[in-house]
């Protein structure tokens, strides 16, 4: 008797991140208004729990200058205030506002009709599974910052 192949989860998620990540990204780009993954994370991530920057960026896997960018962007359009830490006046605690919460409110609707669309043929007892294995993966990858992008390629002189 044979054993039963070994599929290989890293080769499985790489397969499917791509993908996922696609329709994500264009799902959001057709929500009003339009929202940016990174945006969308960093709405999810301050939703849950009032986070300082430094948190955001790692939640959201974006960098410290690129958090600083994208904080102003979310402040700039109502959906983050900023609230002086007690204690500490140099650190600042990012929380949402209504609008805020209307907007990841409604982004987060859109994508779980639409996905939940695409997932609707997996058995339940299957899609339980898939959705808990997911949460670890969440937690592994939130729990880290993605690897530095690589220095851009030397110009070639002509």
């Amino acid at each position: 008797m044979s054993r039963p192949r070994r599929r290989n989860p890293a080769a499985a998620l790489i397969a499917v991140a791509p993908l996922a990540s696609r329709w994500i990204e264009r799902l959001l780009a057709s929500h009003d208004p339009p929202l940016t993954p990174a945006q969308f994370l960093a709405l999810r991530a301050i939703s849950a729990e009032p986070l300082a920057a430094a948190e955001l960026a790692r939640r959201a896997g974006v960098s410290g200058p690129a958090v600083s960018q994208l904080v102003a962007a979310l402040e700039g359009a109502g959906w983050v205030e900023r609230e002086p830490e007690p204690g500490d006046r140099r650190r600042q605690t990012l929380r949402l506002t209504q609008p805020g919460r209307e907007v990841f409110s409604s982004a987060t609707r859109l994508l779980h009709a639409r996905i939940g669309n695409l997932l609707a043929g997996l058995p339940p007892h299957e899609a339980d599974r898939l959705a808990h294995l997911l949460e670890h993966v969440e937690a592994a990858l939130g729990g880290s910052p993605p690897p530095r992008r690589p220095p851009p390629p030397p110009r070639k002189r002509p």
